[in-house]
């Protein structure tokens, strides 16, 4: 029988039963220390299970986490519902509630995934396998979605790459665009910032069109001034769109994960804490 058991606030394990005695021995655990076998419904002191009784239905080995109390409130798994922690069982790293226990065991004994359960939060990034469906709410505002998707292609390279620019930006360019990691995600936004980013990519292609006219009108009036102003706002308005249109940016892309930025902290507030796997 393997055992997990929880040492400074953090999962250890799988150990034998004979490992757990010498464990015990070598007061590296004691009797109060916090354990679970495959069976046991949650964790318990190890004086409570040592000798063990029949165990009850099997399920996936659950992750020792130390809780703020029964009255905080976590998101479910599978259906993204906050409930509180009393409400709810930890299990594979994730909250989930009650209703959806049976189908979140079920995927992990499939090998699936769950439905919300490659999300996570690291700091103010959103972290996501690829080709994950993001919860039906607003990355902006966490308010209900209702079905509508923002698609995204997003590019990342390593910072390093940026050196070439100070020896040629074609060079630069062109090793930017062989080496940078590509990913896709959909993402989901409420009426109002589907709003707010219309109004934010009209006003900056009509700012662009009205900074290119003011470089054909300062060229043919042979004006420096409004030549170089309409320059200035052209390309300051290109950018702001560039950088506002897409909503979330990429931070990093790897083999497996995908770090967005640009998430509210409501939105992450529903997710589990990223433990870098």
């Amino acid at each position: 029988m393997e055992w997990f058991y929880a040492l400074n606030g953090q999962q250890a394990g799988p150990v034998s039963d004979s490992q757990l005695e010498e464990l015990l021995r070598a007061g590296t655990i004691n009797n109060t220390t916090l354990v679970w076998r495959d069976g046991l419904p949650e964790w318990q002191p190890l004086h409570q299970v040592r000798r063990g009784a029949p165990p009850p239905e099997a399920v996936s080995p659950q992750t020792f986490v130390p809780t703020s109390g029964s009255g905080a409130t976590q998101h479910c798994a599978e259906c993204r519902r906050p409930f509180r922690e009393a409400e709810m069982i930890f299990l594979n790293r994730a909250w989930v509630c009650a209703a959806c226990k049976p189908v979140f065991v079920q995927r992990m004994k499939e090998g699936a995934a769950p439905a919300g359960g490659q999300l996570w939060r690291f700091g103010k990034q959103l972290v996501l396998r690829s080709e994950t469906a993001l919860p039906d709410r607003c990355v902006k505002c966490n308010a209900p979605a209702n079905g509508s998707r923002l698609r995204r292609r997003l590019y990342w390279h390593s910072p390093v790459i940026y050196v070439l620019i100070l020896i040629n930006l074609l060079i630069y360019a062109l090793v930017a665009i062989i080496v940078r990691k590509r990913a896709v995600v959909e993402i989901g936004l409420c009426e109002h910032h589907r709003r707010r980013r219309h109004i934010v990519i009209g006003t900056c292609w009509a700012l662009v069109l009205a900074g290119l006219a003011m470089v054909g009108g300062g060229i043919n009036m042979n004006e420096g001034f409004l030549t170089l102003t309409g320059i200035l706002l052209a390309l300051v308005s290109a950018i702001v769109g560039g950088v506002l249109g897409p909503q979330v940016a990429a931070s990093k892309i790897d083999q497996e994960f995908v770090y967005l930025r640009g998430c509210s902290k409501e939105y992450l507030a529903m997710l589990p804490d990223w433990n870098g796997r």
